[in-house]
């Protein structure tokens, strides 16, 4: 399984591993963003819900149209620019004293957020020709996510540094060299597949067979869906465990982190294996349903039974593993060469899940309580299920035809 990564290159390699040390300095300050909004600027549930919601939505919108200028200027381009605006929005998070600084700096984070991730999934696999390396690098790099997942949080708390405005400068710093390191190595190495300029490539053309691409907009509903459910493990969590009054919230949000990110380590190369004959889109019928099982079990819950929330975390966690690789491999397949950058843009229009995830998790849980908050996304992730069937089935243009 593993041969495949002989035919990786440098830049393939940089992504990846850039990948694990940008999301573990980022996952040692950025959970904890929901206390410093609570402590240092006493919002509430449904108002920290508000002020996440409005950062992701622009910066979702903003990614759809940065996937489509890496197709048309080249990926490298975009990637540069947005690592050089996360630097400037996380210092802007570690140093500054007004609600509204806050604001435009965790907006700049989403937008920028689309310039990296997006441009540079679609680089990783315009730099092979083969299948079977392309799905391998994608999987490596989301291992390689979840490994920063697992250690960041807990190392952070360990440091006390987790909830501190000044860490902010910790994640500036590691994006400072991140970028210094990307401007070599895009200088050495080009992707077999260029970035060219093309009228079929406007945003005007994009609309028009998008909208002919039934199964791909299928899709991306089901990933909102899943968007929406999933992302109560980021924002409604910890402010669950703080509403329901458990012990010591930040340690041990960290503990339910590090499950998730060490089940993930553990789990997900021995059920890629597993499943490897299953297509993408049957998968994710596996993990939707895992989701389902592990909100209700979340549901049930409380602080005299912490042990329920790492059952929950671990459910969760192994429907992660089949779920989320299995989603950028299924965007790889279904884009046409020509177009990547700009479907896994469009793709990631279901991060408008992650958007409107803290208003629904902090309105439920500000409302109706936590366990009314987990049974209700339980309910949404069983949806998905039926979405995935569909979206095999579904009408799709014919990409040749559409090309001038």
């Amino acid at each position: 399984m593993f041969s495949a990564t002989k035919q990786f290159n440098k830049t393939v390699w940089f992504i990846i591993v850039a990948t694990f040390f940008s999301r573990f300095t980022f996952l040692m300050t950025w959970p904890f963003l929901a206390l410093i909004l609570y402590r240092e600027f006493g919002l509430d549930e449904l108002e920290i819900g508000i002020f996440m919601t409005i950062a992701v939505c622009i910066g979702v919108g903003a990614g759809f149209f940065m996937g489509n200028l890496s197709d048309r200027i080249g990926r490298r381009k975009v990637i540069m620019a947005g690592l050089f605006c996360t630097t400037i929005a996380m210092l802007g998070l570690a140093y500054g004293n007004s609600l509204g600084l806050f604001l435009a700096a965790t907006t700049l984070i989403s937008i920028a957020r689309g310039m990296v991730e997006d441009p540079g999934k679609a680089l990783m696999t315009d730099m092979m020709n083969s299948r079977k390396c392309k799905d391998l690098a994608l999987q490596l790099r989301y291992f390689a996510i979840n490994v920063g997942a697992a250690f960041g949080p807990m190392l952070g708390v360990y440091l006390g540094i987790g909830g501190e405005q000044k860490s902010f400068v910790i994640v500036a710093v590691a994006y400072i060299l991140y970028l210094a390191v990307a401007a070599v190595i895009f200088k050495l190495e080009k992707p077999l597949t260029a970035s060219h300029m093309g009228s079929d490539q406007s945003l005007s053309a994009l609309f028009k067979l998008l909208r002919l691409d039934h199964a791909f907009l299928i899709f991306v509903f089901a990933s909102f869906l899943m968007s929406l459910a999933y992302a109560q493990i980021d924002l409604g969590l910890i402010q669950y465990l703080r509403v329901e009054s458990f012990e010591n919230v930040a340690k041990l949000f960290g503990i339910l982190l590090f499950t998730n990110g060490m089940t993930i380590i553990i789990f997900q190369f021995p059920l890629l294996k597993l499943l490897e004959n299953i297509e993408p889109l049957r998968k994710s019928y596996f993990g939707a349903g895992l989701f389902t099982l592990g909100f209700v079990i979340f549901a049930a819950s409380s602080k005299d039974a912490e042990w329920l929330l790492i059952t929950a975390m671990l459910v969760m966690s192994l429907g992660e593993v089949i779920v989320f690789p299995s989603l950028n491999i299924i965007v790889d397949r279904m884009a046409p060469e020509h177009l990547k950058g700009s479907y896994f843009g469009a793709a990631a229009l279901g991060y408008y899940g992650w958007a409107f995830a803290p208003i629904l998790g902090g309105w439920l849980l500000h409302s109706f309580g936590g366990t009314t908050m987990w049974l209700v996304v339980s309910a949404i992730s069983a949806s998905i299920i039926p979405l995935f069937y569909l979206a095999q089935t579904a009408k799709r243009p014919d990409f040749a035809r559409q090309q001038p």
